[in-house]
């Protein structure tokens, strides 16, 4: 073989088989392409890791803020809701089947005080103030209550509205009745002052004796 011919022919290994015969193995750059590829699948691997940590603290810290926000507004609304129920002396019955821990009970009361009671199949009783329960139940509370709520309102406006016209009459016909009466008495006051003076002008002055 001459030694151009050397330089152009390919890497070669011999390999001994069983039966003693050798056979050219070739040799390529294919395993270290492979190894670079390898390395680099991996590195872009741990970057979407990385990224994708990256996003569920930016999700936690927001999760974290509304939270804390929901736990407030809750409160606050229940606290709301309470005052509203307390003026106006009222209570809810609520379909059980609305209240997602409510499913098995039998009642569902949201009280005056803004407390809901659940009633169990066997007659166990859980009661607690509306926002110690899950956001989820509150949700569902205010869900069957505002409705009925905004018809209990509109009746107590028109009952007040009665009531503000019935007193409204009779203070008008109490002041009627109050200027009559003293206008007759100012009238009697002026006639008795009058005919005092008359007979005070009447009466002759004695002279003293000397």
């Amino acid at each position: 073989m001459s030694e151009s011919n050397a330089k152009s022919a390919p890497k070669e290994q011999s390999q001994v088989t069983e039966e003693g015969h050798f056979h050219p193995i070739l040799l390529s750059d294919e395993g270290v392409k492979s190894s670079d590829e390898k390395e680099k699948t991996s590195s872009e691997s741990e970057q979407k890791l990385q990224e994708i940590l990256r996003n569920i603290n930016d999700e936690t810290l927001q999760l974290g803020d509304f939270l804390s926000k929901e736990n407030m507004l809750v409160n606050e609304l229940c606290r709301s809701l309470t005052e509203v129920l307390k003026k106006l002396d009222v209570s809810f019955n609520i379909p059980h089947q609305d209240i997602p821990s409510g499913k098995k009970a039998k009642k569902v009361i949201l009280n005056e005080q803004g407390h809901l009671s659940i009633t169990g199949e066997e007659g166990e009783v859980k009661s607690a103030f509306l926002a110690e329960y899950s956001p989820e139940v509150v949700l569902a509370v205010l869900w069957a209550v505002i409705p009925e709520l905004a018809k209990v309102i509109s009746l107590y406006r028109k009952r007040l509205s009665a009531r503000v016209g019935f007193f409204e009459g009779i203070k008008k016909e109490l002041k009627n009745v109050a200027k009559a009466i003293v206008g007759n008495r100012d009238e009697n006051s002026q006639a008795t002052m009058g005919q005092t003076r008359n007979a005070a002008k009447e009466t002759p002055k004695t002279e003293g004796k000397s």
